[in-house]
């Protein structure tokens, strides 16, 4: 039965292709224009679901940054910024459901639902853009530490510039290799890296929950809740962070299994308070050295290691 209908629509579009332009209906013609213009289905649901992950990882670049200035004050940043993004999942699911040939995600979708107020749909896109064009730059620095760190242990010193600069870069050389490439290098990456970040976040809740060690999982006094100014400053901040993990309704319209991508949004849902309440908390009940600074890798290192086995490497 799929493969009959399969082919009667290859005739009606070989039919519509054919056609010479006095010969095609307005139908046809609008046919014609949506077959033109429709994305290849290029993309696999692993490639798209490893899209879809990305946003976890926008934790390393805000979170180490928060817990110096806020501490455990930071825990009522990110709990407020968690409900929004949970529910925004769950709202560009169903919009991604309706609209499965709109490529793009938020900020068409965003778009289309302003299209009464063109103006204020475009100022969400470009804002929209604006909080992601900083991502290459933030990662490249976190990069960089990383390996900083990694070299000290021998002694070694690290082209910081060099390393940043060439971080920056290799994202866009890829990406400009088609978006079938930078879905397979991405996918790459992403499991080993979001499976590794999801049991630092349980394990240390689990560790905080149980262990003989533990400081316990909260604090006997209770966490205060930081000044306005504070709080408005941070979560400014941490909204690019958690409002990213929305990604894969970008590529519904490349994937071959649309359903099956959109599902991804509902599984970063779940993982949304894991990791950005979670994770926060290990940080903030763990990492309390201060020679950490602001390395995302040593502060990571401070909370794994919570009995002080990493301490003397800062």
């Amino acid at each position: 039965m799929y493969m009959t209908d399969f082919s009667l629509q290859s005739q009606r579009t070989k039919n519509i292709l054919v056609a010479s332009p006095g010969e095609q209906s307005p139908k046809e013609e609008s046919k014609l224009t949506q077959l033109s213009t429709q994305l290849p289905r290029s993309l696999s649901t692993f490639e798209t679901w490893g899209f879809g992950a990305t946003g976890l990882l926008l934790w390393f670049g805000v979170a180490p940054a928060m817990h110096i200035e806020l501490g455990e004050q930071a825990i009522w940043v990110w709990i407020p910024c968690t409900i929004v993004s949970v529910l925004l999942n769950l709202q560009l699911k169903r919009l991604g459901a309706l609209w499965q040939d709109m490529s793009g995600g938020t900020p068409n979708y965003a778009t289309r639902l302003l299209a009464d107020y063109p103006l204020l749909g475009r100022y969400g896109a470009i804002s929209y853009w604006l909080g992601w064009v900083s991502v290459p730059a933030i990662n490249a620095i976190i990069l960089a530490d990383l390996i900083k760190s990694i070299l000290l242990e021998f002694n070694l010193e690290s082209p910081d510039g060099f390393l940043r600069v060439a971080f920056v870069i290799l994202p866009y050389v890829v990406a400009f290799s088609g978006t079938r490439s930078l879905a397979i290098f991405q996918a790459f990456f992403i499991v080993p890296a979001v499976s590794l970040l999801v049991a630092f976040c349980v394990g240390g809740l689990g560790w905080l929950s149980f262990a003989p060690e533990s400081p316990g999982l909260f604090p006997a006094a209770g966490v205060a809740a930081p000044s306005f100014v504070l709080w408005a400053k941070w979560f400014f901040v941490a909204v690019y962070a958690v409002y990213g993990c929305e990604t894969a309704s970008s590529f519904v319209a490349e994937s071959r299994r649309p359903d099956l991508t959109l599902k991804c949004l509902k599984y970063m849902a779940i993982l949304i308070p894991v990791v950005y309440v979670g994770g926060s908390w290990v940080l903030a009940r763990l990492s309390t050295d201060p020679l950490a600074g602001e390395n995302t890798f040593l502060h990571l290192l401070a909370s794994a290691e919570p009995s002080g086995a990493g301490q003397h490497r800062f």
